[in-house]
């Protein structure tokens, strides 16, 4: 998610295009981008006063020539990011698995989301990714290859030849505090609403208290964050130098949405723009727009940097998946169904959290301290204290998170659970309330947990507003799976090991929720494949596959036969047997039957 969607490097910025107020007859509709390929009339949904302030909000950015790049990157889009025959049919496949949802009304008129709100606000199209304005440096590394003018000198020619030698050069610098032992972050509020300033500062005091970062106010400083009403929601990426804005416009006055902006500052592209997206979701292009398709675009090795961290749906960089769509429908398919509606969360991610720690060299500055367990490491600014995976807490990440909920220990016989969260006034709330249970089985076995009941739902894309989520998954750094629609009654999960954190939030209303859990043996198959294939640089024990004779995890004396593993369908269908990542010898190990190697 570094460099886009992880966190960005960030090298670059850009500038906004042509055409400003040039209101076109054909060319205000939304067209798939299988209709045909269009020039997009930059600001066809502002004023000429809208137009004006957005340009100059800008101010590190060749407008024109960054909109030029933009156009020119989305007439080739389909070349660079489109799945080809065999990924579309997985999708396909995937789709069908899917549950139908019946979304409950809008919650804000101005759009749940930031990206509804920016659709609205008519900006999206006139910044990359939807919220991201880049500098012109930025714009040479990321667009380079659609720039094509004279105003680049020969540094700027070298950089796109070169670009990971770009990114170097530019790191740590384009860090706040350009990689202290203490970075600060400056920052003013200049005509905020009251309660866009109230998000924002929430927003900044959660990355403070989760990071090594200390961000001061100050109008003064030579480097620093203007936070002001712009027209709609959006961000430079990274230290830029100077003053730089970051809009919080009508519909932006949301924790999740200043707080996803204010990772854009820091240095975080979007989720769905990383390096190895491929490998967790399919872009499904025939919902998209021609001219939203730089919503989707990947990063390159040279411009995405994830800290070994993998792919988190529920991360506040994560856009939801229908954003950008044509028609209401995905625009982005899970490889792992039941997380399709963990994307577009609301909620900063704690992959998030420790991603920005070791982007800003945070952790680095803890060499003693609590024996953080359970994923969880040292706070940076108490070294004998842990940040938890959501669901655990204590001093060392070893119990369950305090609060609401309880320990509950799984048997064979089925039991329940009941909780109700949240405020009970029928307003949005600032944050969360939160609950957590935490599901334990004797080792060696899994939990089944079934969803039996969910009163006052809203059904919403990313479960914003309230939902219960399911951390099914060995990993409990990764967000879980997040269900908050009728629709989502009776869905069963098994879990991949014998804990199970369950957090039910809410920040509208209230909502009950009703669960049902017991024991199975470990021999049944999980609900989830997280792992999306096996580990590259791992082999896998046969001992268990009564067709297999030898066995062990070692390299050497593993015999195999045209026995499938249990996940290979899945493995399958997200293109294990033609990626180039793993070797024939791999492919025949695991998959022999799906990947037509047997002989």
């Amino acid at each position: 998610m570094l460099l886009r969607a992880g966190v960005a490097l960030i090298l670059l910025g850009c500038c906004l295009a042509q055409g400003w107020g040039k209101r076109g007859n054909n060319n205000s509709t939304r067209s798939p981008r299988g209709k045909g390929s269009r020039k997009h009339n930059w600001g066809d949904k502002m004023n000429e006063q809208q137009i004006g302030a957005f340009r100059k909000s800008l101010s590190h950015t060749n407008v024109d020539r960054f909109h030029a790049a933009l156009d020119k990157m989305r007439e080739r889009a389909a070349e660079r990011i489109e799945p080809n025959e065999q990924e579309k049919a997985g999708m396909y496949e995937r789709m069908k698995q899917m549950r139908p949802h019946t979304r409950t009304p809008r919650v804000r008129p101005d759009g749940d989301t930031l990206t509804e709100v920016n659709e609205k606000q008519g900006v999206s199209q006139n910044l990359y990714g939807g919220d991201m304005a880049l500098d012109d440096p930025q714009v040479d590394v990321i667009l380079g290859d659609f720039v094509e003018d004279d105003d680049s000198t020969d540094d700027d020619v070298a950089a796109r030849k070169k670009r990971q030698a770009y990114r170097n050069s530019r790191y740590p610098a384009n860090l706040w505090g350009s990689g202290s032992a203490s970075p600060m972050v400056y920052y003013y509020f200049d005509g905020l609403t009251a309660n866009a300033q109230k998000m924002a500062q929430l927003a900044i005091d959660f990355w403070q208290n989760s990071t090594c970062i200390t961000f001061v106010k100050s109008t003064t400083n030579s480097n620093r964050i203007r936070f002001f009403t712009g027209q709609g929601c959006y961000s430079y990426v990274g230290m830029i130098g100077g003053t730089q804005d970051l809009s919080l416009g009508t519909g932006c006055d949301s924790f999740g949405t200043a707080a996803h902006e204010i990772g854009h500052a820091l240095g975080f592209f979007h989720e769905q723009s990383r390096l190895d997206r491929d490998n967790a979701i399919t872009v499904n292009f025939n919902n998209i727009p021609s001219d939203w398709v730089d919503q989707f675009d990947k990063e390159t090795t040279s411009t995405n940097f994830n800290y070994g961290m993998p792919y988190d749906y529920g991360s506040v960089m994560q856009y939801g998946a229908s954003s950008a769509s044509s028609n209401r429908q995905a625009t982005m398919v899970s490889k792992v169904p039941v997380y399709q509606d963990t994307m577009g969360s609301d909620k900063v991610s704690f992959y998030d959290i420790s991603m920005m720690n070791d982007h800003y060299k945070c952790k680095a500055k803890c060499t003693s301290g609590a024996t953080c367990v359970n994923g969880g490491f040292r706070n940076s600014k108490n070294c004998n204290s842990c940040i938890c995976p959501e669901g655990w807490g204590g001093a060392t990440c070893a119990e369950r998170a305090s609060g609401c909920g309880a320990a509950l220990t799984a048997t064979s016989t089925l039991q329940q659970a009941s909780i109700t969260v949240g405020s009970g006034q029928q307003t949005v709330q600032p944050t969360w309330a939160k609950c957590h249970h935490m599901i334990t089985a004797p080792a060696g076995n899994k939990i089944e947990i079934t969803l039996n009941t969910l009163q006052y739902q809203q059904c919403q894309e990313g479960c914003i507003y309230t939902g219960i989520e399911v951390k099914a998954s060995l990993d409990h750094r990764l967000t879980g799976i997040r269900y908050c629609c009728s629709d989502d009654v009776g869905q069963k999960i098994i879990s991949e090991g014998n804990i199970v954190p369950i957090i039910t939030y809410n920040r509208y209303y209230q909502s009950t929720f009703t669960f049902s859990y017991r024991l199975v043996p470990s021999s049944t198959a999980s609900t989830i494949q997280l792992a999306q294939f096996p580990s590259a640089g791992a082999t896998y024990s046969t001992s268990t596959n009564p067709n297999t004779n030898g066995g062990g995890t070692g390299g050497g004396g593993t015999t195999v036969t045209c026995t499938d593993d249990a996940n290979c369908v899945t493995w399958a269908s997200n293109g294990f047997c033609t990626s180039s990542t793993y070797t024939a010898a791999q492919k025949k190990q695991y998959c022999p039957n799906k990947c037509n190697m047997c002989s």
